[in-house]
This record gives C-alpha cells, sequence and structure tokens, in this order.
C-alpha cells in the first residue's frame, strides 16, 4: 500500500472516530472499492516535514470554505480556511487538534487572514476549490 493511500485511511478513520462512527472503519479497511472512494474524496494537497500526508476532504467543502487534514503527533489536526477567491485572499477560520481516540484536545477559534501562497498546502487547496465553484 503507497503511502498516502495509508495516509488517507488514517486520516478517514480518524474523521470517523471524531464523529462517533468507528464501526465504519472495518468497511472501509475491508472494501477496496471504500479505499477508491476515499482516494476521491480526500485530495493531498502537500506533506508535513515528516512525509505525512495533509488531506484536503472534498465533502466539506461549503462554498469557499474548506478543511484540510493531517496528522499531528498519534492525532490529527483539522484546519477550516475561507478563500476569498477573485481577490487571491485567504482566512484562517479554526483550528482543531483531535486525540488518537478522536478526543479534542486542543482548539483555536482565532481568524484572521493568511498570507496566499500557491504551493502551500492551503493555497494549493483553495486553488482546488475555486476551481470547483469556477472562480
Amino acid at each position: 500500500m503507497s503511502r498516502n493511500i495509508g495516509n488517507l485511511i488514517f486520516l478517514k478513520q480518524m474523521f470517523y472516530r471524531i464523529g462517533g462512527m468507528v464501526g465504519a472503519i472495518a468497511v472501509l479497511l475491508s472494501s477496496g472499492a471504500a479505499i477508491a472512494q476515499d482516494a476521491e474524496r480526500y485530495v493531498t494537497v502537500g506533506h508535513d516535514k515528516l512525509g505525512n500526508s495533509i488531506a484536503l476532504d472534498k465533502e466539506t467543502i461549503r462554498g469557499t470554505t474548506y478543511k484540510l487534514y493531517g496528522m499531528y503527533q498519534d492525532g490529527i489536526f483539522e484546519t477550516t480556511f475561507h478563500a476569498s477567491c477573485q481577490e487571491s485572499r485567504l482566512f484562517l477560520n479554526h483550528i482543531a487538534i483531535y486525540s488518537s481516540q478522536g478526543q479534542l484536545i486542543q482548539e483555536d477559534n482565532k481568524t484572521g487572514e493568511i498570507p496566499f501562497v500557491a504551493s502551500s498546502s492551503p493555497g494549493k487547496a483553495m486553488q482546488i476549490v475555486c476551481k470547483q465553484i469556477g472562480k
């Protein structure tokens, strides 16, 4: 199994744990079709310093608001962004860190504009989101 697919499966598992749907993990891991669906749902937009994937969850896109997921120690982080496509501006809305058991361990609701860098994970995700809505 490639590193990216392994990272996507881990992210999906953590996503379901956070949502309280741990039973769905077994279905995902036992079905090749489910893994293919994950590959369509999650788009790798970058990697952290350890080589772990940072993924855009396409199912969380609401207009120009979107979420990125990645591994953080033995849990995951979830970062929410809002894009102003026509102005090439990017805003951080929320950061949450979850334990491997899916428990929220840290949250930051500071909002504000961050620099748009096209080659960064948030920037690549923004380009996907903006293209999806035709802007």
